[in-house]
């Protein structure tokens, strides 16, 4: 079923192409950021919900 209805879109082989780049690109993008993040900081936002010295 899949197949007939990607068979009948002209051009349906680019947009799941770009689709796939577009996620691929998404995931490589979010794991460089985690690779190269500061890991000081992210250790003080892990901690933050549990924090309990609000300045109210």
């Amino acid at each position: 079923m899949f197949k007939q209805f990607i068979s009948k879109i002209p051009g349906a082989d680019l947009y799941m192409v770009g689709s796939f780049l577009t996620l691929f690109l998404f995931f490589v993008l979010v794991g460089l950021y985690l690779w190269l993040a500061d890991k000081n900081h992210m250790g003080q936002m892990s901690r933050l919900p549990l924090d309990d010295s609000s300045t109210d």
